[in-house]
């Protein structure tokens, strides 16, 4: 979902083996985008991080852990879902996972209840959470 170039790669010395340092990404898809504020602790120091997420089950990998603990998430959502002219960043509450049935198939559905109240779901086409069963929380 996020592509990097080796032109935007930057030459730090203090990094882990394994990682690289990047001045920017590319957003190859337009749908939603997890800003992730995080603490992570040694047991010695404490700093803060932030991580760019492409999907909600890797918000759930950050909370198992047991170094970093979640300060907030942030839902970065396209136009089309958030419904106005523009990218919009909102702070979420909680992320929901349902079941939508189509026809003769049914697909997976994620509900985004934002801290001002606000639902978006991961469907464009859906207004509202009452075809939508089998809700489970995967974030809160």
């Amino acid at each position: 979902m996020f592509q990097t170039y080796d032109s935007a790669k930057l030459p730090f010395f203090w990094k882990e083996e394994g990682e690289s340092i990047w001045s920017y990404a590319e957003l190859l898809v337009n749908t939603v985008w997890f800003y992730v504020d995080c603490r992570l602790t040694d047991g010695v120091d404490t700093v803060i991080s932030t991580y760019l997420l492409s999907k909600s089950s890797q918000i759930i990998e950050l909370s198992n852990k047991p170094e970093l603990s979640i300060n907030s998430v942030y839902l970065v959502s396209p136009p089309y879902l958030n419904k106005t002219s523009s990218w919009q960043m909102n702070t979420l509450a909680k992320i929901s996972i349902g079941k939508i049935k189509h026809d003769e198939y049914e697909s997976d559905i994620e509900l985004y209840e934002l801290k001002n109240g606000e639902k978006l779901y991961s469907c464009s086409d859906i207004n509202s959470g009452e075809l939508i069963e089998n809700f489970k929380i995967i974030y809160s």
